[in-house]
């Protein structure tokens, strides 16, 4: 029996990806951060990454929705193919379109891109090769460093799923133990150990914890964690680690703001981008970085930064929904080939 859907995961995913819209469309027209912010700052109270802390919420209602619907029994081989089908037919059909744009636009970058980066891009690891500093120049052409992240704890959920289940303080302890160290050396890149916390926090919220309207109190909390610790804090810590604490806070608190908000619209709203947000992680970034090519990114006004952003949202959900729809489509074509 198929299980009722969660407003509240929807609503926060959905807050997740306009994060990550608006920082990558900032960093754009920013030149990367080297002219003033003309429309969105990169930065929110506390110091935290704007960046950082939609990519939080993205693995903590990944891991929330991945332990609501895992099927009992579970099957790790069922549970690795269906995550394969999720990701990669949408991902190679992003790629095939992309690639040959990327080749024929920076003939200069394919031809100091090493073999084993062309090859890392087709599995998608490119960019999360080159954010670990282990490939030195990438040519990735869509998705981001976040997809080499999930796909790791895809890998670890069967054994997350099972450890949160029977022993869930032995399994945090063991995770604090083993992730707080190789996180703070660096020895993963900065991209795995503080994710696979916040990947098993939403598993453990959805497990143990229903949000209420109350639940929205939680993000008061946000200013005095910003005083507590992080940049001029009293107690200061690695700032990947601060975002992780403030994300689960406001993880907590938007749970309580989406009952609030339980409305039919709301509802079509956040479902229509929960349908669509891996189609748009993975066209948006490539698109805006093309779309910025030919301005004066000193000169563009905060007039035209406002319409260049309503341009990028309106090309990146055609795009998005083009590009669902055609995977749908073959993906079609192929099971009735094989069922003649």
């Amino acid at each position: 029996m198929k299980k009722p859907r969660l407003f509240y995961l929807d609503f926060i995913r959905a807050v997740a990806l306009v994060c990550i819209l608006v920082v990558h469309f900032n960093a754009a027209v920013t030149g990367y951060f080297t002219y003033p912010a003309k429309l969105f700052g990169s930065v929110l109270p506390g110091g935290i990454y704007l960046g950082d802390f939609g990519s939080s919420l993205f693995f903590m209602v990944s891991g929330a929705a991945l332990y609501y619907t895992a099927k009992s029994p579970f099957s790790a081989l069922a549970f690795y193919k269906k995550r394969a089908g999720a990701v990669y037919p949408l991902f190679w059909l992003a790629w095939l379109l992309w690639f040959p744009v990327r080749v024929l636009t920076q003939p200069g970058r394919l031809a100091g891109a090493k073999t084993i980066t062309l090859l890392l891009t087709v599995v998608g690891l490119d960019n999360f090769a080159v954010a670990g500093g282990w490939v030195a120049q990438d040519f990735a052409c869509v998705g981001e460093w976040f997809l080499g992240s999930i796909l790791f704890l895809y890998l670890l959920f069967p054994l997350l799923k099972k450890g949160l289940a029977r022993r869930p303080v032995l399994t945090w302890g063991v995770c604090l133990l083993l992730c707080l160290p190789v996180h703070l050396l660096g020895l993963d890149g900065r991209l795995v150990a503080v994710h696979l916390l916040e990947f098993l926090f939403g598993m453990t919220v959805v497990a143990h914890f229903t949000p209420t309207p109350r639940t929205a109190l939680v993000l008061l909390a946000w200013p005095a964690l910003a005083l507590l610790v992080g940049q001029g804090g009293l107690y200061p810590i690695d700032g990947k680690l601060l975002c992780a604490l403030v994300a689960a806070v406001a993880y907590l608190g938007l749970g309580g703001v989406a009952c609030l908000v339980d409305m039919p619209l709301p509802r079509r709203i956040c479902a229509g981008l929960t349908k669509y947000a891996y189609a748009v992680f993975l066209v948006h970034h490539v698109l805006i970085l093309k779309m910025v090519e030919g301005f004066d990114l000193a000169a563009l006004s905060r007039r035209d930064t406002a319409l260049l952003f309503g341009i990028y949202l309106l090309v990146t959900g055609v795009a998005a929904r083009l590009l669902y729809l055609l995977e749908g489509h073959l993906r079609r074509k192929i099971l009735a080939a094989k069922l003649v």
